[in-house]
């Protein structure tokens, strides 16, 4: 196997070369327990598309404030929100596209009872963010 890369020294292409699998796993764990990523949390990935870019941010902005004072009001510190952003792709077949993702234990009772508007994408447990 050839890898072609720009990081050589990375920890998991340093883990692969040695066929170190434990090695790749204890690292990757132990980043995923200090930044809250599954599978130690779960996310949720909401994705807004409109033809405006404008509109895009806006509705973005409005759920993140409608989120935030919901945390605050059930005291919910163990679920945090990342965004609004632009989503990676931030214009896709003539859509733009923000984010926000909810990260927690249960980040679903966030959207319990939640009416989203027209727009919004909801992704549980999302394979990809980008």
């Amino acid at each position: 196997v050839i890898i072609q890369t720009y990081t050589p020294r990375h920890p998991a292409i340093q883990a692969a070369s040695r066929h170190d699998y434990w090695a790749f796993y204890q690292q990757e764990m132990a980043f995923r327990r200090k930044h809250w990523y599954p599978p130690i949390s779960r996310l949720i990935r909401l994705l807004y598309l409109d033809n405006s870019a404008d509109k895009a941010q806006r509705e973005a902005q409005d759920l993140h404030q409608i989120l935030t004072l919901k945390i605050a009001r059930l005291g919910l510190p163990e679920i945090n929100l990342i965004g609004p952003a632009p989503s990676f792709f931030s214009r896709l077949r003539g859509k733009s596209r923000w984010q926000i993702i909810i990260r927690g234990t249960d980040p679903g009772v966030l959207l319990k009872d939640l009416r989203l508007p027209l727009g919004w994408r909801v992704d549980v447990d999302p394979v990809s963010l980008l």
